[in-house]
C-alpha cells in the first residue's frame, strides 16, 4: 500500500510537465527536462546523509521525515515564483521521493520467508508499475482545469503516507529488526555493487525507449501517435502482468537464470526494432515493445533475488534506486546528445541506434553476470 501510494505523486506530474514549466515560467522545452533530472541530485544527497545516519535513525522516522518533506515541497512548488525556486524545491523533493519508495521496498524484502524473496519483489514491482500508470492517467485528468492540482493532490497523498507511517511505526520498523544482526555490514557488498550496475543499465535502456524512441519514430517514420501509444501500453501492461510470475520463477530456478533469460528477451526485442528498415513500423513496433515488456518484467525481481541481501540496509536499497535514476538520466542525456550531434536521417539513426543498443545491453549484462558468478565462486 505504501509503495503504491508513493509512486502516484511523481507520475501525476509527467503529463503536466509542459504546463508546470514551459507555460508557467516561460522556460524552453530543453530546460523543462531539468525538472525531472534534478531529482537525481536530491537522491544522491540523501544517500550521503544515510551513509552517516544509517545506524542512528529508524525506518519509520526516515519515512515520516520523507513524507513531511514531500508535503512541504509539493505545496511550496504551487507558490514558487521563479524557475530556479521551482528547481530547488524539486531537488529536495527528489530526495524525499527516493526514501518514500525505498522504505516500502525494503519492508517487502524483509517481511517474509527467505525462499519467497523474489516473488515478493515481483509483486512489489507489479504494484509500482500499476501505480505509475494510474498516476499518469490521474494527472492528465485532474490537471486539465489547473496544473497545480497535481501538486496539491500529490501533497495530500504524501500526507496520507505520513499518517500511515506514524500509526504503524512498529510495522515500518520491521526492517530494522531484520537488519540488527547485520549492522556491521550496512554498506554494499560486492554483489550489490554489481546489482547497482544492473539497475543503471536497465533504466538507461528504459530512457531510450521512453524518450528517444518516440522522437525518432515520429520524426523519421511519421508514425501515428495512437500506434505508438498502443505499443507503449502493451509494454507497460506486460511489465505489470509478468513481474510477479518472474519473481516467483526466480525463487524456483534462481535469479541468475531469470536475469539471463530476461536480458536475452530484451536484447532481441531492442535489436528487432531494426526490422523497421524492411517492414512497416505497424508490424514491428507493438510486437517488439510487448516482447521488451515481458523481458523487462523479469529484470528487477531477478536482480534483487540474485544480488541484494534480503536483510540489507536502507543505504543499500536506496543506492540501488539511485543507480537506476543515474542510468535513466544518462540515457536521456546521451540520447539527446546523439540526436543533436549525429547527422543521419532519423530512420537510419533509429535502426542503428536500437540494434546497437540491444547488442550492447546484452553484452554488458553478460559481463556483469559473469562477475556475479565469479563472486559466488570466491565466496564458496
Amino acid at each position: 500500500m505504501l509503495l503504491g501510494l508513493a509512486a502516484v505523486p511523481d507520475a501525476m506530474v509527467v503529463p503536466m510537465l509542459h504546463d508546470l514549466s514551459v507555460d508557467r515560467f516561460g522556460v524552453s522545452e530543453g530546460a523543462a527536462h531539468g525538472f525531472m533530472a534534478v531529482n537525481i541530485i536530491g537522491a544522491l544527497s540523501v544517500i550521503a546523509i544515510l551513509a552517516l545516519l544509517n545506524k542512528r535513525i529508524s525506518a519509520s522516522v526516515v519515512m515520516m521525515l520523507a513524507a513531511a518533506t514531500s508535503v512541504a515541497m509539493l505545496i511550496a512548488m504551487v507558490y514558487a515564483t521563479s524557475w530556479s525556486m521551482m528547481l530547488c524545491f524539486r531537488l529536495v523533493e527528489g530526495g524525499a521521493d527516493l526514501m518514500l519508495s525505498v522504505i516500502p521496498i525494503r519492508m517487502v524484502a524483509a517481511s517474509g520467508r527467505r525462499d519467497r524473496y523474489g516473488g515478493r519483489m515481483g509483486m512489489a514491482f507489479t504494484v509500482m508499475f500499476l501505480s505509475l500508470g494510474a498516476g499518469v492517467v490521474l494527472g492528465a485528468i485532474l490537471g486539465k482545469s489547473s496544473p497545480s492540482n497535481v501538486l496539491w493532490i500529490g501533497a495530500g497523498i504524501s500526507a496520507i503516507i505520513l499518517l500511515i507511517s506514524a500509526i504503524l511505526r512498529n510495522t515500518v520498523d520491521i526492517v530494522n529488526e531484520h537488519s540488527k544482526k547485520h549492522l556491521a555490514r550496512v554498506r554494499l557488498v560486492a554483489k550489490e555493487w554489481v546489482g547497482a550496475g544492473f539497475s543503471a543499465l536497465d533504466r538507461l535502456i528504459s530512457a531510450l525507449i521512453s524518450v528517444t524512441l518516440p522522437l525518432l519514430l515520429v520524426s523519421g517514420y511519421g508514425i501515428d501517435r495512437s500506434t505508438l501509444g498502443i505499443g507503449m501500453a502493451c509494454m507497460f501492461v506486460a511489465i505489470a502482468i509478468f513481474a510477479t510470475p518472474a519473481g516467483f520463477l526466480a525463487d524456483r530456478i534462481g535469479g541468475m537464470r531469470v536475469r539471463l533469460l530476461a536480458v536475452c528477451v530484451c536484447g532481441i526485442a531492442l535489436a528487432g526494432l531494426g526490422l523497421m528498415h524492411w517492414f512497416p513500423p505497424e508490424w514491428v513496433l507493438a510486437p517488439c515493445l510487448l516482447l521488451n515488456g515481458i523481458g523487462s518484467a523479469g529484470l528487477m525481481p531477478s536482480t534483487f533475488s540474485l544480488c541484494v541481501r534480503r536483510e540489507a540496509s536502507t543505504l543499500v536499497f536506496s543506492t540501488m534506486q539511485a543507480a537506476g535514476q543515474c542510468g535513466y538520466t544518462l540515457g536521456v542525456v546521451g540520447g539527446g546528445i546523439l540526436l543533436a550531434t549525429v547527422s543521419l536521417p532519423p530512420e537510419t539513426m533509429f535502426v542503428r541506434l536500437f540494434v546497437l543498443a540491444g547488442l550492447l545491453y546484452l553484452g554488458l549484462n553478460l559481463l556483469l553476470l559473469l562477475g556475479v558468478k565469479a563472486i559466488q565462486r570466491t565466496l564458496a
